[in-house]
């Protein structure tokens, strides 16, 4: 393989997960939109968290493949305790 094709399959492979990680930050903040509609309490605090997790999005440019994968496969469990926690204190409110 020419180092001219190593280039483009590796540029390719990182456009692959960069795109998969921002679907993946999109899922869950369509996520947190949905939660918040359903539970208007916590709607300040989830619009914080979707508005972090958009500027998080914005800075996805800066890191290598394997970053970018790692980043994806951790930002739905961030979420999954995000939502625990909330309603942890719903139930203890």
């Amino acid at each position: 393989m020419s180092m001219r094709s190593q280039r483009g399959r590796i540029t390719s492979d990182l456009l692959t997960q960069f795109e998969a990680t921002q679907d993946a930050y999109n899922d869950q903040i369509a996520r947190l939109n949905l939660y918040s509609l359903t539970n208007e309490t916590y709607s300040d605090v989830i619009f914080k968290k979707m508005i972090e997790l958009s500027d998080e999005e914005k800075t996805l440019g800066g890191f290598s493949q394997g970053e970018l994968y790692a980043m994806q496969k951790v930002i739905k469990e961030k979420i999954d305790s995000f939502l625990r926690e909330l309603d942890e204190q719903g139930i203890t409110t």
